[in-house]
């Protein structure tokens, strides 16, 4: 049924090719970190700081949602496009993987920081 070489021409297993699948399985782990991150972030905002959250506000905290949301909107629509025009998708995942690995990691480095609130112009 399933076995490699099945209708996609590819030799791999499900018809992908063998050279496809490390991509794929790392888009998947990308995909389950993000989904992850995402369910977290607002429950490590609010945690108190003996715990190692940042004792945020509700309000202030939709306030760096919303802020995140326009950036990656104007990201998307406005500076993803010059760039992929000039990169393979292969190499734009590849950086783009590396650079999350290194934003992720260095998140938990910002509970020690200062706890005043930033001056957000809303």
């Amino acid at each position: 049924c399933c076995r490699g070489g099945g209708g996609g021409g590819g030799g791999g297993y499900g018809g992908l090719p063998a050279s496809a699948w490390a991509p794929v399985l790392v888009y998947c782990a990308l995909s389950g970190a993000t989904i992850f991150f995402d369910e977290l972030y607002p429950l490590w905002l609010v945690a108190p700081r003996d715990e190692g959250g940042l004792a945020m506000h509700s309000g202030d905290i939709g306030a760096i949602m919303a802020c995140s949301g326009a950036a990656l909107v104007t990201f998307q629509f406005l500076l993803y496009p010059p760039l992929a025009a000039r990169c393979a998708p292969s190499v734009m995942f590849a950086r783009c993987a590396v650079l999350y690995a290194v934003i992720a990691a260095a998140t938990p480095f910002l509970a020690p920081l200062d706890p005043r609130p930033l001056p957000l112009p809303l």
